[in-house]
This record gives C-alpha cells, structure tokens and sequence, in this order.
C-alpha cells in the first residue's frame, strides 16, 4: 500500500531521503560549517543524484 502511495504521489524513496553529501553541499553553499559525517562510510559517501533508480518521473523531475 505504501508503494502504491508513493507512485501515485511519484515519491521515489532513493531520491526523496535525505544525504550526507547534500547536506553537506547545502551547507557549504549557506556559509555553514559542513557537519559531522555519519558514521556509517555508505551513508557518508552515497549520492543519491548517481543512482538510478529506473522510475520515469524521477529522472525528468531531476533534469
């Protein structure tokens, strides 16, 4: 059921969640001192703007 919320919605739980280097890009960009790196290494360096995650909507809502 939530898959089906997440279509109709056109979520995308890969690209819609929160990430280190994000974060820490938006901080730079605001004269923030960029914040600790979490401690698990994937969540540090995964970039959700490289993963495809293969729903149509995603990728022309990213362009």
């Amino acid at each position: 059921m939530l898959r089906l919320l997440r279509r109709i919605a056109r979520r995308c739980e890969t690209h819609d969640r929160p990430s280190y280097p994000r974060i820490r890009d938006l901080e730079t960009s605001l004269g923030l001192e960029p914040s600790a790196p979490p401690a698990s290494l994937v969540d540090a360096l995964s970039d959700p703007r490289i993963i495809d995650c293969s729903h149509a909507w995603c990728r022309s809502r990213q362009r």
